[in-house]
Parts: C-alpha cells; structure tokens; sequence
C-alpha cells in the first residue's frame, strides 16, 4: 500500500488494540486487515478529494455533491462513482423507466436516494432510515444537490409503511442488512407485487437469502441475482505523477468492507 509515512504511527496506534485482544487468531488478523484497509481507503479518498473535488467522477450519479459528513469513513468507492457497479446497469434501466415514486429503504446519508432524484427529476423519492444521524445526512445531501423538495425522508419502514403505496407503480430499492427477509414478503404486503424491486441481499448474516427472496417474486416478477465482484481503478490516471501507482490501492479504493456474500436482487414484474 502506498500511504504518507508519517502516517504509519497512526495506524498503528488505531490496529494496536485490535492485535492484542484476546479474540482467536483468525478473528485477530481479519479485524486488523479491515483496519488498515479501511484507513488506507480514507487516504486514497481525502487524496482523491484533492484532485478532483467533491462530487461523484463516474457513474449513474456523476457530478452529484457528496457532504463532508461522509469522509471520515471509506467514502472513495461513492466519490469514484464506482459503488455497487454491479448495480450500474440495472440502475439505468430503471431510470429509462420514469417512475413517479421510488421507495429507499435503508437510505444511509442518501447516495441512492439523491442521486435517483436527480437522474429522475419527475419522481418523488421516499427515503427511509432508522437511524437519525443517516436521515440528518441524508437531508443534507438532498439540499446540497437541490433536491431537497422531492426527498421525503422517513424512520421505520414497515407494513404500515408499505400499504400506503398501495396502487401506485413504484420501483423499491432497498439495502436493509438482512431485514429485508421480513420486508419483501408479498404475503403480508401484497402492494410489494405491483413494484420493480432492486435489494441487497445479506447471505453473510442470513444464509440462503439469495435463494428464498427471488423464490417469492418468482411467479410475478423477472427474477435475477448479481453476484459480488472486484472493480480495480486505475488512480494512476487520476492522481497524476506523484502518486506511485499500486495494484493493491486500485482494490482498496473501491473496496465496500463487505464481511461475505451480498449479492443484488434484481426484481422486475412480468
């Protein structure tokens, strides 16, 4: 990895506690290699930053305005534009379909609920979060980008929630960290098969998602499951000459920390 070597203290100090506790090997070394790949990833993205700005490089939401809030993480993978780049495709056939309503569940700081709003400035985005701080930001990316006006931003989406969209062709995306097993069950919420659905699928913390979800749609919906795969950047082509070109920082820089097996449900009705 290539980093500034007066960094090099610093990451040891934060992986120090991770090597020395008293979890198994595997499980000391796995947390340790998320660390410094992790810090490694928010060193490429404040040198991106530098060279290119602050708004998406590449993708369906290019030129989208990204908050600071988001980089102190590994936020290069959005800036880049290369997030979820399994999705890219499914992602603008969406958007060639001009849907009025798109419903994000699980909208985070809002790179999907923003960047849909403004590719489809017809639609309404209703964007849903449990977690305040993630609603908080979200807002604030919608009115950064200026689409703060067609951003309806809500807590917990439930079955309540799922039946007000009763009767209207909407398009779900949905990225809920397994709870989606319960959410997209169109037994208790039939408005669900009137709906294109797109959704991660959380195999790493419930096996067998990938098989059971596309299963429940299989008879009303064109079902299909993208698996995860690696994307390699070519930074040299960004950071210019002082930046020695790394194989390895091309992964980390679009690496999502993903802990196993998220493929993408991809579910369009027939």
């Amino acid at each position: 990895m290539f980093f500034p070597p007066e960094l090099g203290s610093e990451f040891s100090r934060i992986a120090k506690p991770y090597w020395e506790s008293n979890n198994t090997d595997y499980v000391r070394m796995r947390d340790v290699w998320n660390i410094l790949t992790g810090l490694q990833g928010i060193v490429l993205g404040q040198m991106l930053v530098q060279r290119i700005g602050d708004k998406v490089f590449a993708g369906p939401f290019r030129g989208m305005q990204l908050i600071k809030d988001i980089m102190d993480r590994h936020f290069a993978p959005a800036l880049l534009g290369t997030y979820e780049w399994e999705l890219h495709g499914a992602i603008e056939e969406a958007i060639a379909k001009g849907y009025k309503h798109v419903i994000n569940v699980g909208c985070s700081y809002g790179y999907y609920a923003v960047g849909l709003a403004m590719r489809m400035p017809e639609a309404t985005i209703y964007a849903y979060d449990i977690d305040p701080v993630a609603r908080e930001q979200c807002a604030k990316m919608a009115k950064l980008n200026g689409v703060e006006d067609r951003v309806v931003i809500g807590e917990e989406f439930n079955r309540e929630a799922c039946a007000r969209f009763a009767g209207m062709e909407a398009m779900m995306f949905m990225d809920v960290e397994s709870c989606e097993d319960e959410l997209l069950n169109p037994e208790t919420s039939p408005e669900l098969l009137n709906m294109d659905i797109i959704v991660e699928l959380h195999d790493c913390i419930k096996h067998g998602l990938s098989t059971a979800l596309p299963l429940r749609f299989a008879a009303t919906h064109r079902v299909r499951v993208i698996p995860n795969a690696a994307f390699s950047f070519p930074l040299e082509k960004i950071l210019g000459p002082g930046y020695v070109p790394d194989h390895f920082d091309n992964l980390i820089a679009t690496w999502e920390g993903r802990g196993g097996p998220t493929p993408f449900g991809v579910f369009i009705r027939k």
